[in-house]
């Protein structure tokens, strides 16, 4: 489970938003939605700036299964 900063959200809030959205995720969309966003791109290797990134779920999807650096 995720550790909170107490920033935005607590840690009671960040589970719930993961129950439903899925680890990582505290909004919808979740693997397959980002796989679909990105659909044709060569990330390979990228640098990406995600804005806003939660607990940075996208972040680690995109370096993990799609090659983000």
């Amino acid at each position: 489970m995720h550790q909170s900063d107490g920033a935005e959200y607590g840690d009671a809030m960040v589970e719930a938003l993961e129950l439903v959205w899925g680890s990582g995720f505290l909004s919808p969309g979740g693997p397959d939605e980002v796989a679909r966003v990105v659909s044709g791109l060569d990330l390979e290797g990228a640098a990406i700036l995600d804005i806003g990134c939660g607990v940075g779920g996208i972040d680690f999807l995109l370096a993990q299964t799609h090659g983000a650096g």
